[in-house]
């Protein structure tokens, strides 16, 4: 957009003021103002207003009023009481308004530098006298708290002297204990193994160490079945001779009232109930014996222990005795089948992408069909160098460049040795712009073209100026010259190669 010129501005002067009218086309939104020492620039696209004034001003003193149809600059002179004849310098050229304007911002920006300065140095000073103030004011509230717990402490030692200077004086003050021995010493604990335990636990037990250790238990049990069935007997013996007591103590009583009251009763009645008391205590005798040998019976094991002290053991239906119960049978053979999903890619399903891969597969038919060739079409007679490099001709003569290129390379994977495929492949590449691949190309197939001889001296120029070609369009002109004149040798008469050998040096500004 191009800038149009303020001209129809007024200005008028007092003794200490430049009072400066502009006019404000098109109502503009935004007024950029500039005004340092001697120079004034009002800019609101694309109207500009640039002063370069008789005398300098003071920009801190002067300011500036924007109404909907002015802008009113208000400037303070440097020198008071001195009037400007013109607003203006006169007749100034260039290179003057050039060094103005550098004067001007460097001096503007001097001054952003010291306000930013100073800006910065009343903040830190603000921050200082802040940190200060608060530093002060944590001290004193610090202070009185200091103070309020010292005159707490002070209260209550003062109240606990009191305490103790009333307290009453203990009532037993004359009385003195006696020093007794602590009941609760300390005693060692009492040790019970020997050593010879400990160095018989250390080892293992043999057969007949825990053969006796068996038969030594269960003697001792039985000898405690004993004691207890002693003591059975004695309770037995006990309630007789308690029963029997009574029965005296009855016949007694009986007596005195036979003497007392003449009653009179034949003997056959006392052997009667001897009889019966005698047959009672038999009976409770048989039942206890009845329920001492009920007791061991149904005990485990006796009949075992009592074998092994007699020297007998039992043997017992083991399943470990009999091999084909003991000793499980092997587990019947198979054969499990694992079958995958068929994938197209190397990685497991479980760490790629299937949106991604879709996506990969339909870019790549894609191409394939913005080809025209695809190998996996071709048929098994159609897998043949000399089938492909006639395939991959057609391709080129259509201008299908991307599809000669895959049939071309598709012969060479299958025979490396064939050099035409090269030559045509790089000529498909020079098509396409692909310089570095043609070069590669053009010199394969060179390499393939031996021994030189008459009948591939043409397929050798055109592989030299081929790669003249794309050398200098990639811009080595040093290398590429001399393979276009290598192959100008070779076919003196061709006119093409003459017309690019002049158009190279011509286009480079190389002279023989």
């Amino acid at each position: 957009m191009p800038t149009i010129v303020i001209k129809d501005y007024t200005w008028r002067q007092c003794s200490e003021f430049v009072i400066l009218n502009v006019p404000l086309r098109g109502h503009p939104k935004k007024v950029d103002l500039f005004v340092i020492d001697n120079y004034a620039k009002v800019s609101f696209p694309p109207y500009i207003l640039e002063l370069f004034l008789w005398g300098n001003i003071v920009e801190d003193k002067s300011k500036c009023t924007l109404t909907e149809e002015d802008a009113i600059l208000t400037l303070r002179k440097t020198n008071i009481d001195i009037e400007w004849p013109t607003l203006e310098v006169q007749n100034i050229d260039k290179d003057f308004k050039r060094d103005c304007r550098n004067q001007a911002l460097e001096s503007a920006h001097k001054l952003a530098e010291e306000r930013a300065k100073f800006k910065r140095e009343k903040r830190q000073r603000l921050q200082k006298e802040a940190v200060k103030e608060q530093i002060n004011v944590n001290t004193t509230i610090l202070n009185k708290i200091d103070a309020i717990r010292d005159a707490h402490r002070k209260e209550a030692m003062r109240d606990f002297e009191d305490w103790r200077s009333k307290a009453e004086l203990p009532i037993l003050s004359n009385v003195k204990g006696e020093v007794q021995e602590n009941r609760k010493t300390y005693e060692p604990p009492l040790k019970w193994f020997n050593d010879e335990d400990d160095k018989l636990k250390s080892r293992p037990m043999t057969d007949e160490e825990i053969f006796d250790t068996y038969v030594s238990t269960k003697k001792h049990e039985i000898k405690e079945n004993e004691n207890e069935k002693m003591e059975d007997d004695k309770k037995i013996v006990q309630v007789q001779s308690e029963s029997e007591n009574e029965e005296n103590n009855v016949k007694t009583e009986l007596s005195e009232k036979k003497n007392c009251f003449f009653y009179n009763t034949d003997s056959s009645s006392e052997d009667s109930e001897s009889d019966c008391k005698d047959r009672s205590g038999c009976k409770k005798k048989e039942s206890n014996e009845k329920q001492y040998e009920e007791k061991q019976k149904g005990r485990p094991g006796m009949e075992a222990v009592k074998a092994a002290i007699n020297g007998n053991f039992l043997r017992r239906n083991n399943i470990f005795d009999v091999p084909s119960k003991s000793v499980p049978l092997p587990r019947k053979m198979g054969t499990i089948n694992v079958t995958f999903s068929d994938r197209k890619f190397p990685t497991p399903a479980r760490e790629s992408s299937r949106v991604e891969e879709e996506e990969w597969l339909r870019k790549q038919k894609e191409a394939r069909e913005k080809i025209g060739f695809d190998a996996a079409d071709l048929r098994p007679e159609e897998r043949d160098p000399q089938w492909l490099k006639d395939k991959g001709d057609e391709f080129f003569k259509v201008a299908n460049y991307l599809a000669a290129i895959s049939a071309y390379s598709y012969g060479i994977k299958i025979s490396e040795k064939m050099s035409s495929l090269y030559v045509n492949r790089s000529a498909a590449h020079y098509a396409l712009g692909n310089y570095c691949r043609c070069i590669e190309d053009c010199s394969k197939a060179l390499e393939l073209m031996e021994p030189k001889c008459e009948s591939n001296r043409e397929s050798r120029a055109r592989c030299h100026a081929r790669r003249g070609a794309a050398l200098c369009k990639l811009s080595a002109p040093q290398h590429g010259i001399p393979e276009l004149e290598a192959a100008l040798e070779l076919t003196p008469n061709n006119e093409s190669i003459k017309r690019d050998v002049l158009a190279a040096k011509q286009y480079f500004d190389i002279k023989d």
